[in-house]
């Protein structure tokens, strides 16, 4: 079943934790926003969604991500 966020553009607000990992599936940097972004999803993973972020998959918890309403 495909994710509803795969493609879609999320807003994740400031100050919010986001995670990259190795190969092996251990956290290899952590990064915590400076400003709120908005940011496509790429993947989803169990309570996380990877988003892309200077040309890499960061990982955040789905809690602290908000859809984007089109109007």
């Amino acid at each position: 079943m495909m994710s509803k966020y795969i493609g879609e553009l999320v807003y994740i607000p400031s100050s919010t934790s986001m995670v990259t990992y190795s190969s092996s599936g251990s956290p290899r940097q952590v990064y915590s926003l400076p400003e709120p972004k908005y940011l496509l999803v790429k993947e989803e993973k169990d309570n996380k969604l990877g988003v892309f972020l200077n040309g890499d998959v960061w990982y955040v918890d789905k809690r602290k991500v908000y859809d984007v309403k089109s109007s």
